[in-house]
């Protein structure tokens, strides 16, 4: 046995998400490599220090769960094998790594479930195991000592694809130098940079509104870090202004055209489109109570530099 278990894999959210934070767990692997394009490294360390924004859930994530029993039945009732379910399990050896196991097989592997949207299918194609659950299923491996992980995978509503990953040393022995790195940082309060995965929404989350009039005074790396801001600015304006009339020239050679070929391959097209626009405050005006039913206002901050771009 190389693991103990601490919780079922039905215990309450609201426990499971505190166990959670005593240590690293699967969902954190592909962030600790810097590789995890929604979340960040930071993210990960203010989660186990319980001062990360809670992540709200969705009715998708919710959905996930509730299928989750019916997913791993397609997988007993297609592969004929047995499978138990599991929970947070903790690594004997290695104390701070956590995981939250869907299911032991009786094959000696374990079963990794997963629900995503369509958009994600392209990660599916081909046999391939999107990057997320690559990692998440060697980190288990890691803490279980199983040879091998089923993944199932229930894509945009389809029928569930299976996929068998083989217990990869090599990689196991990365995702876990980069979680002992991450996990010592939580240990010595020493904060990873921000970087990588929506770093900008990080922040977003983490403070939503500000204190008006509140003030700060800052140093010479933040004013170093403030002009190349306006350096990236300037330039993506050169960019966006270069684009839009290399566009304009590109749309009036094609003139009433629909549709560019060069040697016989169609290269571009400029379709006839519509779009529909709406004004809120005539809505409000005359119809009030819809207004109320079906506008949403969103609160968001924006970084105004008030020093001369040079």
């Amino acid at each position: 046995m190389t693991a103990e278990m601490l919780l079922p894999y039905d215990a309450p959210r609201d426990v499971w998400l505190q166990a959670r934070t005593a240590g690293i767990g699967g969902s954190d692997a592909l962030a600790c490599l810097g590789l995890d394009p929604w979340r960040t490294r930071l993210e990960v360390y203010l989660d186990k220090l319980g001062a990360a924004p809670e992540r709200e859930q969705t009715d998708r994530m919710r959905w996930g769960q509730i299928v989750e029993a019916a997913i791993l039945e397609w997988f007993v009732e297609r592969t004929g094998i047995k499978v138990q379910r599991r929970g947070l399990l903790r690594s004997l050896e290695r104390p701070w790594q956590l995981a939250s196991l869907d299911a032991e097989a009786d094959d000696g592997g374990i079963v990794e479930i997963k629900n995503t949207n369509h958009y994600r299918r392209s990660e599916w194609d081909d046999e391939q195991v999107a990057d997320g659950a690559e990692a998440q299923s060697q980190h288990y491996l890691d803490v279980t000592g199983r040879s091998h992980a089923w993944i199932v995978a229930q894509v945009g509503g389809e029928p569930p694809v299976i996929r068998r990953v083989e217990r990869d040393e090599e990689l196991i022995g990365h995702i876990r130098a980069a979680e002992l790195e991450l996990w010592g940082m939580v240990e010595t309060r020493t904060a990873p940079p921000l970087e990588g995965g929506r770093a900008s929404e990080l922040v977003a989350r983490l403070f939503p509104t500000g204190v008006p009039g509140k003030r700060i005074d800052v140093d010479l790396e933040f004013m170093v870090g403030l002009r190349e801001y306006l350096e990236h600015r300037a330039a993506e304006k050169t960019a966006e202004k270069a684009k839009r009339e290399l566009g304009a020239q590109l749309a009036l050679e094609m003139g009433e055209a629909t549709e560019a070929y060069y040697r016989g391959q169609l290269i571009a097209t400029r379709n006839n489109q519509t779009r529909t626009s709406a004004s809120v405050a005539a809505l409000r005006e005359r119809h009030p109570e819809a207004a109320a039913d079906v506008v949403t206002e969103t609160s968001f901050r924006v970084l105004r530099p008030k020093i001369k771009e040079s």
